[in-house]
């Protein structure tokens, strides 16, 4: 039996590997288009621009900010909108896309923000991630997390 269950962990590692390496450059438009689409909310974000936030979330999108505060699609629409920031400037680095399967990707990156909402500073720097899946041949964000970089935190 357990030799059985090592058998059965090998071939499913074995399977995860070929597939990341099967999809590496076979994505390379794709991945440039969820980092196109991820940049572009962020500068919607600057512009208090709820419109491609809209059209760019999945209906039961989660979306959890730096402080732990986790709302849907209408709601975050709806705060951007009506509670917008002040963005002085912004900045996102050091995306990597990881492949889940051929309609799901995990963004991964560093922002870097100087802006105020609700007359709060918010953290200066970020670590942030946001699912993407692909629904009826369009690409949309069907989660997004902020993570605050504290003092200490390897950057």
């Amino acid at each position: 039996m357990r030799k059985l269950l090592v058998v059965a962990v090998g071939l499913l590692a074995f399977g995860t590997m070929s597939f990341a390496q099967a999809t590496k450059g076979k994505n390379a438009d794709a991945e440039q288009k969820l980092i196109s689409a991820e940049k572009q909310l962020w500068e919607a974000w600057k512009n208090k621009d709820g419109e491609p936030f809209k059209q760019s979330l999945t209906d039961d999108s989660v979306m959890i900010d730096q402080t732990g505060i986790v709302q849907g699609k209408d709601k975050a629409v709806d705060n951007l909108t009506k509670m917008p920031c002040d963005v002085t400037s912004y900045s996102v680095g050091d995306i990597k896309v990881d492949w889940i399967d051929k309609d799901t990707a995990l963004l991964t990156y560093k922002a870097d923000a100087d802006a105020t909402c609700g007359g709060q500073k918010v953290p200066p720097s970020v670590y942030a991630s946001s699912l993407w899946v692909k629904k009826s041949g369009k690409w949309q964000a069907a989660f997004h997390q902020e993570t605050a970089v504290g003092p200490g935190s390897a950057q």
